[in-house]
């Protein structure tokens, strides 16, 4: 895992720390913020589809990892990057079933919101909530910062995972 630490910070991030799964919080309410907080899941896009998966199906896959890294940044652009580089450098040692879990924000601005085609389908992941992670909650007990803004001025703490086998 310190190889992929390592990359996170060569990459700019703030941490990157090993976590298990049993330290990821799951709850179901984070599901409501999934499915009537966000404007993409009303519009089923390529971001935020479950792709059939039940949310309980969801959360096996990821319960069935063994290393999680959990990113922390301040910049979307960045961290959805940082979750990829991340995910295919694991790939590439061998671990085969590496993937990351992170909103997409690849694109300065999104063509899909604009009812167009993503032009890079292959890189959207599923976002945290998709899964009925509670970030605020496993963030917090790993000891990282994150705490809802009260204004626009204040630095964004924001979360990604690569889990890897």
């Amino acid at each position: 895992m310190q190889k992929y630490i390592d990359l996170a910070k060569e990459m700019g991030l703030a941490n990157a720390l090993p976590v298990t799964t049993e330290q990821i919080v799951f709850d179901p309410r984070v599901l409501l913020k999934c499915r009537w907080g966000c404007e993409d899941y009303f519009n089923q896009s390529i971001k935020c589809s479950t792709r059939g998966y039940s949310p309980q199906e969801l959360q096996a896959m990821v319960q069935s990892y063994d290393n999680v890294l959990l990113l922390h940044g301040h910049d979307a652009r960045a961290l959805s990057q940082a979750v990829l580089e991340i995910e295919r450098a694991a790939f590439l040692d061998g671990h085969y079933l590496a993937f990351g879990v992170r909103y997409c924000n690849l694109c300065k601005v999104c063509v899909v919101d604009q009812g167009e085609a993503c032009p890079t389908p292959d890189k959207v992941r599923p976002c945290d909530q998709l899964f009925g992670i509670d970030v605020f909650q496993t963030a917090r007990q790993a000891g990282l910062r994150i705490e809802v803004l009260r204004t626009k001025e204040q630095t964004q703490d924001r979360y990604g995972f690569v889990f890897i086998d």
